[in-house]
């Protein structure tokens, strides 16, 4: 446990190494500073919830958090693009479309999820399943928000996957921005709102 909370503030100190308007991608280790970020983050609190994990149920979490941490720097590239603050996906955008990095995430998410079994609880299954339900649909609304960014196809693919269309999501997204709530609270709002209308209801159980 001890060593998960001493990692977390390693991990800390090196992310300032990503305040570095402009440097290259040889300069500084943005992806391993920002996995080990939200990695060590989500694994901290597992050691503290269940006191010991196995070396599957670590990954898992070292694994989650790092997802969480890719998602929340999709959400924010733009912005994080303005302040100069390094992540794959800022520094991505600087050149290129974000269509194939968005992609990997969703991979590298699918991957994750493989691990959920090593929780072998009997009354974990619907937590679980709600897990594997959301968190690639995390990876298509934190895209959607950065539309402009992918592919005009690529979003188009996405929305169709999504139970939420991305203007939908956009406009809902400028209306709770003054409280500041995360995306998880804004999916449970989007799903109780008669307008949240989509082409395709079928949540995205894949990554393409």
């Amino acid at each position: 446990m001890f060593d998960s909370l001493l990692a977390i503030h390693r991990a800390q100190e090196k992310s300032v190494g990503l305040l570095r308007r402009g440097a290259s991608p040889y300069e500084v280790d943005v992806l391993g500073i920002s996995l080990e970020k939200g990695g060590t983050s989500v694994l901290a609190d597992g050691y503290l919830v269940a006191g010991d994990l196995s070396a599957p149920q670590a990954e898992f979490m070292f694994g989650f958090g790092a997802l969480l941490q890719l998602v929340d720097d999709l959400q924010d590239v733009e912005g994080d693009g303005r302040d100069g603050l390094l992540t794959v996906f800022s520094q991505t955008a600087r050149r290129w479309s974000l269509d194939a990095i968005t992609s990997r995430t969703l991979r590298f998410g699918n991957r994750t999820l493989e691990l959920l079994p090593c929780f072998d609880a009997t009354d974990a299954e619907t937590l679980k399943e709600l897990m594997r339900r959301s968190a690639s649909l995390l990876v298509v609304l934190a895209a959607g928000r950065a539309a402009r960014l992918h592919t005009r196809d690529y979003i188009h693919e996405l929305e169709s996957r999504s139970p939420f269309r991305f203007a939908f999501l956009d406009k809902q997204s400028r209306k709770m921005a003054s409280q500041r709530i995360s995306l998880m609270r804004m999916i449970e709002a989007f799903a109780a709102s008669p307008d949240a209308s989509a082409t395709n209801s079928t949540p995205l159980a894949r990554a393409f």
